[in-house]
């Protein structure tokens, strides 16, 4: 017999492979305040990476070689591993009781930001980035300095609360031609990154052998998920679909706060 924490895996398990290879962002930052509802934040954050690594598998299925040329994803993956070094070392050190609150706030801030954008958090975000990606992709063909930069801190930022998606999109948007290369990027991104974050989380005793069991029951679930986020990308109005996203993290986060 299945449990309850069994079912509510896999039911997120299930949102999150369907936003993964839905819209390619939001699946880790949805999935971790989901997660932080029924355990200990640091434990929610040690069995995202699980979760996250099967709907990434699947989503290689999707998106198999629909990401940016070699060049500018190496230029990427060795700029994210210092971040997620340096993420792994950090993160053994914050509270947990800290941690959860930073979780909550954190993705209230990413809902708010995006649904309304003259939210000041986003104004002031739009602003610093926007000059940021000026400077940068202004001389990306020269030095690359974007891929360097939003590398290191999508890495330094997935290790700490599986955010590096958001991180990599800003330079997605502008480096990726269409939105499947823009998913499919974000997917390698996070399968090479998600099996370092698994065994990183083991090894620093975030999360137990034992506890990992407990994603297996979701995984066929994930893969339900993938499945229709893939069709979803293909066919419905992205548009709606991450407003819904995006008001299913702020309900989660604004509750972890209170």
């Amino acid at each position: 017999m299945f449990s309850h924490y069994d079912i509510f895996i896999a039911a997120v398990g299930f949102l999150s492979g369907l936003i993964k290879t839905g819209v390619g962002v939001g699946a880790g930052i949805v999935l971790l305040p989901t997660l932080a509802l029924a355990f200990p934040a640091k434990v929610a954050l040690g069995l995202g990476a699980p979760m996250l690594l099967a709907s990434d598998i699947m989503g290689l299925h999707y998106y198999w070689k629909q990401w940016l040329p070699r060049p500018q994803l190496m230029r990427l993956f060795l700029a994210i591993i210092p971040g997620l070094v340096l993420g792994v070392v950090l993160l053994p050190l914050i509270p947990g009781k800290a941690f959860r609150l930073c979780v909550g706030i954190f993705g209230t801030m990413y809902a708010l930001s995006l649904l309304w954008p003259q939210f000041p958090v986003a104004v002031l975000l739009k602003t610093f980035f926007g000059k940021l990606n000026e400077r940068c992709m202004a001389s990306r063909d020269q030095n690359h300095k974007g891929a360097y930069i939003y590398g290191f801190l999508g890495g330094f930022s997935t290790v700490l609360a599986h955010a590096g998606g958001l991180v990599w999109s800003l330079y997605l948007i502008t480096a990726a031609p269409d939105r499947r290369i823009f998913v499919g990027t974000t997917i390698i991104l996070f399968f090479i990154t998600n099996i370092y974050k698994t065994i990183s989380y083991v090894y620093i005793d975030i999360i137990s052998i034992q506890a990992l069991m407990q994603v297996i029951p979701a995984i066929p679930m994930i893969f339900l998920g993938s499945y229709f986020g893939n069709i979803i990308n293909k066919r419905c109005d992205q548009v709606l679909f991450r407003k819904i996203v995006l008001c299913f993290i702020l309900v989660t986060s604004l509750s972890l706060c209170i």
